[in-house]
Order: structure tokens, then sequence, then C-alpha cells
């Protein structure tokens, strides 16, 4: 960051309560060749603007700029930093003015007598042309100042963002506590990501952000608590990771198998973060639509050509366009040590009433049905929840983990943001830890290991070396499970030829069709029979890490499986299992029945509006 100073030295007179009139000389010293010189001038009882001091800020550059004020009268005053536009005549959202955040003193106030403060101004230009401003300092008898309309008092304030990446920032629901790891805990982090102490996020250097739900014993403690405070991971019921708003350069528009237009494989995929809600990217799919009783389901088209940007689909949910989401940080796991984890024929399991955990270190929950996962996700928001998760789904949104959504965490992963660096691109490593005989076989989550290692009865805990690269990022900021561990159903579904979902519900075959209302929680997919063709692929949607990642028949990139949906298994399975090898991993994808399996678990997501 350039710093330039503008030293204003104000000085003002004496007061003489008899005339009612003030006089002042007004002085400025700007670091740079000249020296300027204003004259003395008399300041009458109402507001005062004295002389100011013309500056000009080149295009993307930043000027930090110091105001020391003296009043050396025996009243006290009212003061204020303005500016006006010069040139542009109005300000823009690529231009800030605003106290500095680590300012002495702000912008306006008031200065009592024979006193000085300093303010810190800074003016960030982003535009791409110079931009002229008029700096001064208005003063007044009163607590008020009344400035000419082409002139604006200086009332916000500026918070440096440690990381420069241009990610959005990450949107926090009520009760949810950003954090960070110091080596030894989570701690709570600094929510405005200035300090460097307690860093909250930093993308360009794989530092992904993280946050916390916990219990009520102690939440408005840890809610209300300076950063750096410890939060035990025994108080944690679920860890999740911000995913920000970004186009990708597209690799392989018409999803043909062995298309790969910029290497994007090998050197990663080109990932650009977009700023709010914005949609930047070239290309456009339609929105599928699943078969009606009088029309066929079509496979998705989209626009455009490979090596143009689309603005991943994953940040619109339903009609509204997100600037980030929150994922899991871990597969789900049931709330006590039961016979969830291991035995199908438990009704307890198939309900919607327990309460799920996202945390590492425990046993996955498995053998339910897809929609019982769903429930239990979406039931993270009833009336009276532990969560401290607000019933408004206007506010917050729990639900099960997206296909779509998965691709956005996949191809996130392959970027320079996640596992690649200089040209180079690392696979996520394997949770491959398995105990017990197959009837009654535990999963861990948060494990890890070198992609494609075989099974083993070890743990390599998330905190460890081994653990790590088993993350999205290859640190412990990133997303775990996502190869290995259980296969995780994701709300992926093939439309069924007789015109609804093929949704699996409590058993085999059974069909369910979505409202208007509720078809954001799930992506649709045309009808169709074959499951590892170019055909099956064709079917695919663009951003969901499945079509364009399809290396051949039956095998998607870094050798993992690809098994489309297909009308004898309608539903997406994601990153593979334990015993998978080398045929697990994050673009990895297999075709299931809804029904509940041993192997399969599910992922949770929350959308902050």
């Amino acid at each position: 960051m350039k710093k330039s100073y503008l030293i204003l030295l104000i000085v003002i007179g004496l007061f003489s309560l008899a005339l009612y009139s003030t006089y002042a000389m007004f002085t400025a010293n700007v670091e740079t060749d000249d020296f300027v010189n204003l004259s003395a001038s008399s300041l009458p009882t109402e507001t005062q603007i004295l002389e100011y001091e013309r500056i000009t800020i080149n295009a993307k550059d930043t000027k930090i700029i110091d105001f020391n004020i003296n009043n050396n009268t025996t009243s006290n005053l009212y003061y204020g930093a303005w500016y006006e536009m010069v040139e542009p005549t109005s300000i823009n959202d690529n231009i800030i003015i605003a106290k500095y955040i680590d300012s002495e003193n702000e912008t306006f106030g008031s200065i009592n007598a024979s006193s000085k403060k300093k303010v810190t101004l800074i003016v960030k230009n982003d535009t791409d042309n110079n931009i002229i401003i008029n700096i001064g300092v208005a003063y007044s008898e009163t607590n008020s100042l009344n400035l000419p309309t082409n002139r604006e008092l200086i009332t916000d304030t500026y918070v440096p963002n440690l990381d420069t990446s241009g990610a959005n920032y990450p949107k926090l629901v009520e009760n949810m506590i950003p954090v960070m790891y110091n080596g030894s805990n989570w701690v709570k982090a600094d929510s405005e990501n200035s300090d460097e102490n307690y860093k909250w996020y930093d993308y360009t250097n794989k530092q992904w952000a993280n946050a916390v739900l916990v219990s009520s014993t102690n939440r408005n403690t840890y809610v209300e608590a300076e950063a750096g405070t410890v939060i035990p991971e025994s108080e944690v019921l679920a860890y999740y990771v911000w995913i920000p708003r970004y186009k990708y350069k597209v690799f392989n528009v018409a999803k043909t198998m062995g298309t790969d237009s910029y290497n994007a494989k090998t050197t990663g995929i080109d990932i650009v973060f977009e700023e709010g809600t914005a949609s930047t990217g070239e290309i456009n799919c339609n929105n599928y639509s699943f078969a009606t009783a009088t029309s066929s389901a079509t496979n998705e088209t989209c626009s455009g050509t490979n090596g143009q940007y689309y603005t991943h689909p994953a940040f619109t949910f339903g009609d509204t366009e997100l600037t980030g989401i929150w994922v899991g940080k871990f597969e789900i796991s049931a709330p006590t040590d039961s016979s969830c984890y291991t035995n199908q024929s438990n009704a307890n399991c198939e309900t919607a009433d327990l309460e799920p955990r996202t945390k590492p270190n425990v046993k996955s929950w498995r053998y339910n049905f897809v929609d019982s996962f769903e429930g239990v996700i979406q039931n993270m928001q009833s009336s009276g929840n532990e969560y401290g998760l607000s019933t408004n789904t206007s506010k917050v949104d729990s639900h099960m983990l997206k296909n779509i959504e998965w691709g956005a965490v996949a191809y996130l992963t392959h970027s320079d943001y996640g596992r690649c660096s200089n040209g180079s691109c690392s696979e996520i490593g394997i949770n491959n830890y398995y105990s017990g005989s197959s009837s009654s076989r535990q999963y861990k989550t948060g494990c890890g290991s070198n992609a494609g290692s075989s099974s083993s009865g070890t743990c390599n805990e998330y905190t460890t070396s081994l653990g790590m690269n088993a993350s999205s990022t290859g640190n412990i900021y990133g997303i775990y499970d996502l190869s290995g561990g259980a296969y995780e159903y994701v709300m992926g579904n093939m439309s069924s030829g007789s015109g609804s979902y093929t949704y699996n519900a409590k058993s085999a075959g059974s069909n369910f069709s979505y409202s208007a209302s509720t078809a954001k929680y799930i992506d649709t997919y045309a009808y169709g029979i074959s499951y590892g063709d170019q055909t099956a692929y064709n079917r695919a949607r663009l951003g969901d890490a499945t079509g364009e990642v399809v290396s051949s028949s039956y095998t998607a990139w870094n050798n993992d499986y690809a098994y489309f949906v297909n009308s004898a298994n309608p539903w997406f399975a994601r990153g593979g299992g334990y015993n998978s090898g080398s045929s697990a991993g994050v673009f990895g994808f297999y075709n299931s029945s809804g029904n509940a399996h041993s192997n399969h678990s599910a992922r949770a997501a929350l959308i902050a509006y």
C-alpha cells in the first residue's frame, strides 16, 4: 500500500465572547516537493469551512492521510473532516474515503480547548482512472455541522481485510462463531479479519473461513467473547467452511469424455471470486426442469464456449443469488453412539427427530434413507433447536448438500485456492480408516492418508500431517471426508420417465414430486438408462463435477469412479468409501438407490441470507 501523509495544522486563534467571533490560522504540510502556506481567515459563530487541500489519487492506488488538529483557544469546539469529489463529481462503490481503523480519533466530534487530535483517513481508488478530491476540516461552536451539499462529512470506517483474494466476506448467521486454529486449539477469530494474530481467513494462502455452532451451555459467552478465546471441541456441535461465490473458466462445456481445453486437470481450474452477488460469467445454462405428465425431460443446454467463464450455479439457491455457502467440514454423525451407525433395522435411525453433529473423530452417521438424512439436517432449524439457529428460512436455511454444491467444493479444491500451486495440483488424500467386522464396521470422520491408500485400522486424525492431507486445502482449514470415509448421498436425483422424481423415501421405487417452493433443495437430471457412456454423461450439469471431469467410460479425473444416475439407481453418492483406494476422490460420483446402506452418509450445508 502506497502511503502518503497530508498534515493539516489547524491553529485556532484568540476567541472573544464579546465579539462572538473566532480567528484561525490554517496551514498544511504535504509530504511532496511542495510546501503550502494557507492564509488566515476569520471564523464566524456558525459552521466555518476552512481552506482545504486538493489531492489526486492515481488509478488503483491508496493514500493514508493524517490530520493533526490543534485547538489553541480557551473554548471547546466541534470539528468534522469532510471531502468533496472534484473528478469524478460523485463517489461510487470503487472509491473509499473513510476513517482508517487504526485512527486514534474519530473524523468528527468535540475537541477540547487547548488540545489536539490526530485523525487518520484512507482514500482508496479502485477505479481505472485518477480521481481528484478536496479534503478539509469544518468547525462550529455548536455540536453539529451544516455542510454545503457538495461536501460530505467523513463518517465511515475502513477495516482492512487481511485476505486479498477478492473472496466475499463470510456471512454469519445468528449464534455462528468465526474460528481459527492456533496450533493447539480452535479459538474465536477476528470477525473483521484485520488482526493478524487472530486471522479468520485468507483464501490466497489457502486458509478457508471456518465457523462453529456451539451448545447452549456457554453459547452467549463465546458469542460475546474476545478474539483468541478458546472454544473447546467438546462445546462444538457443528463445524462449517465458507465457499465464496466464484466463476470458473469452463474447460468442457459440452461434457465430452476426455476434453480439457486448457489443461485444468493438471494445472488447476481457473477460478475468479465474484463481488457480492454479481454474475459476471459469459456462459449461461438453461434451468433444467424435471419431466411432467405432458412433457419429456431434456438435458441441460449451455451457451458459450470453452475458455469462457461461468458463474458457478451453486450460488443460485432457488430465486436467490448468494455471496457464498457454508458447507459442513465433516460428514454428519449421530448425537450419541447409537446403533444408527450399524443397524439398518433400528427405527430411530430412520426418523428426522435426531439432531446431527458435524465433528471430527466421531463415527459418521450411516444406515439412513435419503429423505431421513435430508429431514434431520433441515430440522436443525426446528423450534427450540439446540444449535441456536433461527427457525426463519428467509434468514438461514439448513439443508442436505446438493450435487451442484459438491461440485462447487470440488472445483475450488482443484484450484490455486485449494490443492493447486504454481501450475501443478495434488490429489486430495483419502479417509481410509475402518474398524470392526463387516456386520458392525465403524468409520470415523476427519481421518486421512495419502490418496489411493488401502484401508487401514489406523486413524490419522485431522490435526496431523496425514490427516490434513485429506482436506480440501491440504491444511486444517479445509473440508474433510471428501474422499473415502463413507459414500455421501447428495441431493441429486434423476427424473423418472413418468414425470416425477424417482425419490426413494422408505422403499425402493417410491416417487416424490417436489413443489416449486422445495425444488431448490434438489438438483434434477433427465431420465436415462445407461450410466457409463457418453449418453449418460450428456445428462450432467455444468458445475456439478460429473460430466465435465470424465476421462473415459466409468472414470473421472484422478482415476475416480464415474457412474451416472440411471433408472435403476437414481440418486448420486459422492467421494467413495474408505476401501475404494484410487477410485475414491472428490471427483468421484456413483449411482445409488436412495435406500439405507451401511456405507452411505451425508453432509450438511447452510445458507445465510
